[in-house]
């Protein structure tokens, strides 16, 4: 179960809700582990994306995109329970592909969020709200689409099944660890093996390292009750440190896909001021590697 979701402060005069932790006992399942995760993923998409629907606002659609997101790494932390199952298989493939049309609109506000707090020329500004409208031409009916709604049922259809993963009830009914302790050290390897190249990568092996972070911190924040016997407060420690890592190689990626968008448009790029550099990604990365791993 999780904690109720609420809004953001009225002092960010947005309506976003963001995530809220996952409570589960430190004897939970692997199959217990997961339903609380997804049935958190859910829970916040439910809160927002109605409101994104109604408002519009840039926040609930980023916060949809989020939920959605985190139901997906939830997918992949969990993959082993179902990965020779060609119907748990399908439904995690059609997640992925569902929310593709999201991710222009995401990247046309971000641009022009920072356009217009930079008070880029008029005509730049302009051109790039005529790109959100029409990003969120393509959004907007997405959310309300029977594509969109079917996989939404399917997902909650396939977790209320009596059967859930009989097919894998040796592992589903195992201690949570037996599961989690592997899923997290897969990703924090991949994010490791990367430290040696992140000032060479192009952008989108970045984007990739990026995504093994964003699915080792979500594995954080979803397993934290799972390790109270961690020494301190490592999963939250681990968890801020995987934001800050994730911010910085945001930043990049934003920059490489904001240069993209502008000469796509024949707009001047200069506005971006130089090229991004990657020593915050650097550091922040060191952050990470600095910790030690409380799922060992």
């Amino acid at each position: 179960m999780t904690a109720p979701a609420t809004p953001a402060t009225a002092a960010t005069e947005s309506p976003a809700v963001k995530s809220q932790p996952v409570v589960m006992p430190p004897d939970a399942t692997v199959g217990d582990a997961f339903q609380a995760s997804l049935q958190a993923c859910l829970a916040h998409l439910d809160a927002n994306e109605p409101l994104f629907l109604e408002g519009r606002h840039r926040d609930n659609l980023h916060q949809t995109r989020v939920s959605w997101r985190r139901a997906r790494a939830a997918m992949s932390l969990f993959r082993p329970l179902f990965e020779h199952d060609e119907e748990s298989m399908e439904l995690k493939v059609r997640m992925r592909e569902i929310v593709l049309p999201l991710g222009p609109a995401r990247d046309a506000d971000v641009l022009l969020k920072q356009a217009e707090d930079q008070g880029w020329p008029y005509r730049t500004r302009r051109t790039l709200r005529g790109r959100r409208r029409r990003t969120y031409a393509v959004a907007v009916p997405l959310l309300r689409s029977p594509q969109w709604l079917e996989v939404k049922a399917d997902l909650r259809a396939w977790l209320a099944d009596p059967q859930w993963l009989d097919f894998a009830a040796g592992l589903r009914d195992a201690p949570a660890r037996d599961l989690t302790d592997a899923a997290l050290q897969k990703r924090y390897a991949r994010v490791a093996a990367a430290g040696p190249d992140l000032l060479t990568l192009q952008p989108h092996e970045l984007h990739k390292v990026r995504i093994e972070g964003k699915k080792l911190r979500y594995g954080c924040e979803f397993f934290a009750d799972l390790y109270a016997d961690a020494p301190g407060s490592l999963p939250n420690e681990f968890s801020t440190a995987l934001g800050l890592m994730q911010d910085a190689f945001g930043e990049a990626n934003d920059h490489a896909t904001a240069l993209h968008m502008l000469r796509a448009h024949g707009l001047p790029a200069d506005v971006l001021g130089p090229v991004h550099g990657r020593a915050e990604c650097v550091t922040t990365w060191a952050g990470v590697m600095a910790l030690e791993p409380f799922w060992r």
